[in-house]
Protein backbone atom coordinates (compact mmCIF):
# COMPACT_ATOMS: atom_id res chain seq x y z
CA UNK A 1 0.00 0.00 0.00
CA UNK A 2 0.93 3.47 -0.82
CA UNK A 3 1.50 6.11 1.13
CA UNK A 4 -1.08 9.14 1.43
CA UNK A 5 0.49 12.02 0.02
CA UNK A 6 -1.99 14.80 0.76
CA UNK A 7 -2.55 17.91 -1.62
CA UNK A 8 -5.20 17.19 -3.87
CA UNK A 9 -7.85 19.66 -2.85
CA UNK A 10 -7.39 23.42 -4.21
CA UNK A 11 -9.11 21.50 -7.74
CA UNK A 12 -12.24 20.11 -5.72
CA UNK A 13 -15.85 21.16 -6.11
CA UNK A 14 -16.04 21.78 -2.18
CA UNK A 15 -12.59 23.37 -2.24
CA UNK A 16 -14.06 26.24 -4.50
CA UNK A 17 -16.52 26.02 -1.51
CA UNK A 18 -13.99 27.00 1.08
CA UNK A 19 -12.65 29.62 -1.18
CA UNK A 20 -15.82 31.01 -1.92
CA UNK A 21 -16.43 31.47 2.06
CA UNK A 22 -13.50 33.17 2.34
CA UNK A 23 -13.75 35.76 -0.41
CA UNK A 24 -17.16 36.40 1.28
CA UNK A 25 -16.10 37.07 4.89
CA UNK A 26 -18.16 33.90 6.05
CA UNK A 27 -18.00 32.79 9.78
CA UNK A 28 -14.83 30.78 11.28
CA UNK A 29 -17.91 28.30 11.91
CA UNK A 30 -18.70 27.93 8.20
CA UNK A 31 -15.24 27.95 6.94
CA UNK A 32 -14.21 25.26 9.49
CA UNK A 33 -17.25 23.09 8.74
CA UNK A 34 -16.31 23.58 4.87
CA UNK A 35 -13.31 22.75 4.56
CA UNK A 36 -13.89 19.57 7.21
CA UNK A 37 -15.92 18.54 4.22
CA UNK A 38 -13.68 19.31 1.61
CA UNK A 39 -11.11 16.94 3.24
CA UNK A 40 -12.60 14.61 4.70
CA UNK A 41 -11.63 11.48 1.81
CA UNK A 42 -8.10 12.67 2.23
CA UNK A 43 -8.27 12.69 5.79
CA UNK A 44 -10.57 9.19 6.25
CA UNK A 45 -7.81 7.86 3.87
CA UNK A 46 -5.25 8.57 6.63
CA UNK A 47 -5.83 5.71 8.42
CA UNK A 48 -4.91 3.34 6.02
CA UNK A 49 -1.44 5.01 5.90
CA UNK A 50 1.10 2.83 7.03
CA UNK A 51 3.28 5.91 8.65
CA UNK A 52 -0.06 7.27 10.11
CA UNK A 53 -0.62 3.85 11.68
CA UNK A 54 2.32 3.60 12.73
CA UNK A 55 2.27 6.91 15.30
CA UNK A 56 -1.43 5.86 16.57
CA UNK A 57 -0.52 2.53 17.64
CA UNK A 58 2.51 4.11 19.21
CA UNK A 59 -0.22 7.09 20.93
CA UNK A 60 -2.17 3.59 21.96
CA UNK A 61 0.45 1.50 23.39
CA UNK A 62 2.84 3.53 24.98
CA UNK A 63 1.36 4.02 28.17
CA UNK A 64 0.50 0.27 28.38
CA UNK A 65 3.83 -0.71 27.62
CA UNK A 66 5.21 2.23 30.58
CA UNK A 67 3.72 -0.21 33.12
CA UNK A 68 4.87 -3.31 32.39
CA UNK A 69 7.76 -4.78 33.84
CA UNK A 70 9.67 -5.60 30.07
CA UNK A 71 9.55 -1.57 29.28
CA UNK A 72 13.32 -1.37 29.23
CA UNK A 73 13.33 -3.84 26.64
CA UNK A 74 10.55 -2.09 24.40
CA UNK A 75 12.57 1.18 24.53
CA UNK A 76 15.69 -0.65 23.17
CA UNK A 77 13.47 -2.24 20.28
CA UNK A 78 12.36 0.81 19.28
CA UNK A 79 15.90 1.98 19.59
CA UNK A 80 15.83 4.50 22.40
CA UNK A 81 19.34 4.89 23.96
CA UNK A 82 19.85 4.61 27.46
CA UNK A 83 19.37 7.39 28.88
CA UNK A 84 15.91 8.08 27.05
CA UNK A 85 13.52 9.16 30.56
CA UNK A 86 16.30 11.52 31.53
CA UNK A 87 13.98 14.13 30.77
CA UNK A 88 10.79 15.29 28.44
CA UNK A 89 12.79 16.57 26.16
CA UNK A 90 15.22 13.45 25.75
CA UNK A 91 12.09 11.20 25.72
CA UNK A 92 10.21 13.06 22.55
CA UNK A 93 14.05 13.46 20.99
CA UNK A 94 14.60 9.48 21.41
CA UNK A 95 10.57 9.07 19.76
CA UNK A 96 11.21 11.33 17.64
CA UNK A 97 13.98 9.33 16.25
CA UNK A 98 12.31 5.88 16.40
CA UNK A 99 9.82 7.58 14.50
CA UNK A 100 12.46 8.40 11.52
CA UNK A 101 13.37 5.29 11.60
CA UNK A 102 10.28 3.17 11.26
CA UNK A 103 9.31 5.63 8.51
CA UNK A 104 12.68 4.66 6.73
CA UNK A 105 11.54 0.81 7.50
CA UNK A 106 8.21 1.58 5.79
CA UNK A 107 10.08 3.06 2.49
CA UNK A 108 9.13 6.45 3.49
CA UNK A 109 7.13 8.86 5.34
CA UNK A 110 4.24 10.47 4.56
CA UNK A 111 1.96 13.87 4.56
CA UNK A 112 -0.59 11.72 6.98
CA UNK A 113 2.19 10.33 8.70
CA UNK A 114 4.39 13.45 9.19
CA UNK A 115 1.17 15.38 10.94
CA UNK A 116 0.41 12.61 13.05
CA UNK A 117 4.09 12.63 14.25
CA UNK A 118 4.01 16.59 14.84
CA UNK A 119 0.53 15.78 16.45
CA UNK A 120 1.53 13.34 19.00
CA UNK A 121 4.85 14.67 19.69
CA UNK A 122 3.30 18.12 20.67
CA UNK A 123 0.40 16.15 22.82
CA UNK A 124 3.11 14.18 24.95
CA UNK A 125 4.89 16.96 25.81
CA UNK A 126 2.17 19.48 26.89
CA UNK A 127 0.61 16.04 28.85
CA UNK A 128 3.75 14.71 30.35
CA UNK A 129 4.14 17.94 31.75
CA UNK A 130 1.05 18.76 32.92
CA UNK A 131 1.66 15.61 35.48
CA UNK A 132 4.96 15.77 36.36
CA UNK A 133 6.67 18.04 39.40
CA UNK A 134 7.33 21.68 38.15
CA UNK A 135 10.31 23.03 40.73
CA UNK A 136 12.04 20.19 39.98
CA UNK A 137 13.63 18.24 37.15
CA UNK A 138 11.63 15.04 36.76
CA UNK A 139 13.39 11.80 37.67
CA UNK A 140 13.43 8.97 34.85
CA UNK A 141 11.02 6.69 37.67
CA UNK A 142 8.39 10.12 37.61
CA UNK A 143 8.61 10.11 33.90
CA UNK A 144 7.67 6.87 33.02
CA UNK A 145 5.01 6.91 35.96
CA UNK A 146 3.41 9.77 34.25
CA UNK A 147 3.69 8.26 30.82
CA UNK A 148 1.93 5.15 32.17
CA UNK A 149 -0.95 7.19 33.75
CA UNK A 150 -2.22 7.56 30.56
CA UNK A 151 -3.26 3.86 30.48
CA UNK A 152 -6.52 3.89 32.26
CA UNK A 153 -9.36 4.95 30.30
CA UNK A 154 -10.19 7.82 32.36
CA UNK A 155 -6.57 9.37 31.65
CA UNK A 156 -6.24 8.26 28.01
CA UNK A 157 -9.55 10.08 26.67
CA UNK A 158 -7.94 13.41 27.51
CA UNK A 159 -4.50 12.54 25.67
CA UNK A 160 -7.09 10.88 22.99
CA UNK A 161 -8.70 14.77 22.42
CA UNK A 162 -5.78 16.78 23.04
CA UNK A 163 -4.00 14.49 19.79
CA UNK A 164 -7.05 14.38 18.00
CA UNK A 165 -7.54 18.23 18.18
CA UNK A 166 -4.10 18.46 17.41
CA UNK A 167 -4.01 16.38 14.51
CA UNK A 168 -7.62 17.71 13.31
CA UNK A 169 -6.05 21.62 13.10
CA UNK A 170 -2.46 20.48 11.45
CA UNK A 171 -4.86 18.83 9.06
CA UNK A 172 -6.98 21.51 8.04
CA UNK A 173 -4.07 24.12 8.00
CA UNK A 174 -2.79 22.00 6.12
CA UNK A 175 -5.01 23.04 3.08
CA UNK A 176 -5.89 26.22 4.51
CA UNK A 177 -3.03 28.14 5.30
CA UNK A 178 -1.94 28.37 1.55
CA UNK A 179 -5.20 29.67 0.89
CA UNK A 180 -5.45 31.74 3.58
CA UNK A 181 -2.08 33.37 2.02
CA UNK A 182 -4.32 34.26 -1.34
CA UNK A 183 -6.43 36.38 1.28
CA UNK A 184 -4.22 38.17 3.36
CA UNK A 185 -3.74 41.84 1.84
CA UNK A 186 -5.15 45.84 0.95
CA UNK A 187 -9.21 45.14 0.72
CA UNK A 188 -9.15 41.14 1.47
CA UNK A 189 -10.18 39.15 4.11
CA UNK A 190 -7.21 39.51 6.11
CA UNK A 191 -5.60 43.07 6.05
CA UNK A 192 -2.36 41.23 7.62
CA UNK A 193 -0.47 38.34 8.73
CA UNK A 194 -1.09 39.86 12.00
CA UNK A 195 -5.29 39.34 11.43
CA UNK A 196 -4.68 36.21 9.24
CA UNK A 197 -2.31 34.74 12.55
CA UNK A 198 -5.99 35.51 14.73
CA UNK A 199 -7.57 33.66 12.51
CA UNK A 200 -5.46 30.27 12.47
CA UNK A 201 -5.56 30.52 16.37
CA UNK A 202 -9.64 30.51 16.61
CA UNK A 203 -9.62 27.64 14.47
CA UNK A 204 -7.21 26.07 16.64
CA UNK A 205 -9.23 26.85 19.55
CA UNK A 206 -12.22 25.58 17.78
CA UNK A 207 -10.83 22.05 16.93
CA UNK A 208 -10.13 21.82 20.57
CA UNK A 209 -13.62 22.92 21.55
CA UNK A 210 -14.68 19.98 18.99
CA UNK A 211 -12.90 17.58 20.24
CA UNK A 212 -14.81 17.06 23.61
CA UNK A 213 -16.67 14.36 21.76
CA UNK A 214 -13.31 12.67 20.99
CA UNK A 215 -12.64 12.46 25.23
CA UNK A 216 -16.48 11.36 25.15
CA UNK A 217 -15.54 7.56 23.42
CA UNK A 218 -11.90 7.28 24.20
CA UNK A 219 -11.98 6.26 27.39
CA UNK A 220 -14.51 3.86 27.09
CA UNK A 221 -13.05 2.15 23.89
CA UNK A 222 -9.16 2.30 26.07
CA UNK A 223 -11.05 0.40 28.92
CA UNK A 224 -13.00 -1.90 26.36
CA UNK A 225 -10.50 -3.10 23.98
CA UNK A 226 -6.89 -2.68 25.96
CA UNK A 227 -8.18 -3.91 29.44
CA UNK A 228 -11.12 -6.21 28.78
CA UNK A 229 -10.48 -7.37 25.58
CA UNK A 230 -6.58 -7.20 25.71
CA UNK A 231 -6.34 -6.29 22.07
CA UNK A 232 -3.81 -3.96 20.85
CA UNK A 233 -3.91 -4.74 17.00
CA UNK A 234 -3.41 -2.67 14.47
CA UNK A 235 -6.79 -3.09 13.11
CA UNK A 236 -8.12 -2.15 15.99
CA UNK A 237 -6.48 1.01 16.57
CA UNK A 238 -7.22 1.69 12.80
CA UNK A 239 -11.24 1.53 13.19
CA UNK A 240 -10.70 3.56 16.57
CA UNK A 241 -8.65 6.31 14.30
CA UNK A 242 -11.20 6.32 11.59
CA UNK A 243 -14.23 6.47 14.05
CA UNK A 244 -11.99 9.33 15.87
CA UNK A 245 -11.74 11.55 12.17
CA UNK A 246 -15.55 10.70 11.85
CA UNK A 247 -16.51 12.05 14.53
CA UNK A 248 -14.38 15.36 14.67
CA UNK A 249 -15.24 15.93 11.27
CA UNK A 250 -19.51 15.34 12.18
CA UNK A 251 -18.87 17.76 15.18
CA UNK A 252 -17.26 20.64 12.93
CA UNK A 253 -20.12 20.32 10.31
CA UNK A 254 -22.99 20.02 13.81
CA UNK A 255 -21.13 23.41 15.18
CA UNK A 256 -21.48 25.26 11.97
CA UNK A 257 -25.44 24.46 11.69
CA UNK A 258 -26.32 25.16 15.42
CA UNK A 259 -24.01 28.30 15.09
Amino acid sequence: MGHIRLGTLPQSKKWREVVDLLEADASLDEVAAAAARASELDLGRASDDPAFQHVTSLLVQLPFWARSPGFDQVLAGLNFDPNALSSVSSLLANLSGSIDQSFFELGGSSDAGELARSAFLETLSVELRHRLPSLFEPTPQEIRKALASFSSGANFAPLARAFFAKLTYKSLDYYLSRELANHTGANKRFSDDAQRREFESALAQHTVEASRIVEEFAGGWYGKTIWKEQNLDQEAINKFTRYAFKKMRSELVRRREIA
